[in-house]
């Protein structure tokens, strides 16, 4: 009777090909990645360091002559660690897929034409493309669903299963960094630049400064349709009273600062995150929670940190960007897949300055 022998597997695609795609086709860095931009970590944890200093500034104490001079308690550090979240994606070609392939590889070989190599490109192509948005996606998930909620943990398990498993933490945030509004911004009629005022006379008293506004997409519609910000912002922008459309983020950032006196402005994340149910059904969303603005002091909010993962084959894996991108193929039965994995998480660096505001009226849990 024929035995089962154990079948070897080999590489589609080089990773000299790989390369040269990705160098190929490159893509400009997300709001995410600029917000958060990606480092590697030395470790198989995240830290982040934060001066626990209060903002406010102390007057020097009067001291009499020959005395003492008194001191104060030192403000100084505090440390927050984490565990990394592995990521993974990947594709898979069928007997058939691979047909076409070899096809492809056939046709370029034999005509040499630049159709026939696009072609080929085009289809093996597909896949990196794929695999790197997925990863990609993915980081920027993180990213804005964990500072959209106030640096909690808690929106890991709607995430994924496995991702709950990592160390439930929370950052050590404040209990004056966070609070709701009275009227939701989706009220036409909210006072949102009283409520703006509001947060940065609070950030102020704790010394620091609320310059940015992130707010996804969705919601920052209702701040351009509100009341108070359109009669303010036409009041700058006069072709706006003739239109009569909804001022747009340019606009409204322009009436920030001259309403505020200070340089003001709404982020918008626009960014999209797309989940496939085990029943194939695909849904998509802002990984910026709604109802929540969170200010902030600056453009940057933290940074993404990743580690190595060793290759165990450098003819089947290479690394790209903050993950390593592989493929195989297999002969019996015929079979291939690309594939993308890494380790990494977010981490909120600014967390001690920033004010998490609900503005869907509903207090933080």
């Amino acid at each position: 009777m024929p035995k089962n022998k154990p079948v070897g597997i080999d590489q589609l695609l080089s990773t000299q090909d790989v390369l040269a795609w990705y160098n190929a086709y490159p893509v400009e860095p997300s709001i995410a990645e600029q917000v958060f931009p990606i480092i590697k970590s030395a470790g198989k944890t995240w830290k982040t360091i934060s001066n626990s200093y209060s903002g406010k500034t102390e007057a020097a104490d009067p001291v009499s002559p020959n005395s003492t001079i008194p001191v104060s308690g030192y403000e100084g550090f505090t440390d927050v660690i984490g565990e990394m979240a592995p990521l993974a994606k990947g594709y898979e070609w069928t007997a058939d897929d691979i047909e076409k392939f070899t096809k492809l590889q056939a046709d370029y070989a034999q005509l040499k034409n630049p159709t026939a190599a696009a072609q080929l490109i085009d289809y093996y192509g597909n896949n990196l493309r794929k695999i790197r948005e997925a990863m990609t996606s993915q980081m920027a998930y993180l990213d804005w669903a964990l500072v959209s909620n106030a640096c909690q943990y808690s929106f890991l398990t709607a995430n994924s299963l496995y991702m709950a498993g990592l160390t439930a933490m929370a950052y050590p945030v404040s209990a004056w960094q966070k609070d709701a509004v009275s009227t939701a911004w989706s009220d036409a009629a909210a006072p949102i630049l009283a409520d703006i005022q509001s947060v940065l006379d609070t950030m102020e008293d704790n010394g620091r400064r609320g310059l940015r506004i992130f707010i996804n997409r969705t919601w920052f519609k209702h701040v351009r349709a509100n009341t108070q910000v359109q009669n303010q912002t036409i009041s700058l922008v006069a072709s706006l009273v003739s239109a009569k459309e909804n001022p747009n983020l340019e606009a409204i950032n322009a009436m920030l600062l001259n309403y505020f006196d200070e340089d003001v402005k709404f982020v918008v994340v626009s960014e999209k995150t797309v989940r496939e149910s085990l029943d194939g059904v695909k849904t998509s969303a802002s990984p910026f929670q709604d109802g929540v603005a969170v200010f902030a002091q600056g453009d940057i909010l933290g940074h993404f940190e990743h580690r190595d993962l060793p290759i165990i084959n450098p003819t089947l894996e290479v690394y790209q960007d903050f993950y390593v991108i592989g493929n195989y193929t297999k002969v019996d039965p015929s079979y291939a897949k690309f594939y993308g994995k890494g380790e990494a998480f977010p981490v909120i660096d600014t967390y001690a300055d920033n004010f998490y505001l609900k503005i869907n009226a509903v207090v933080w849990p």
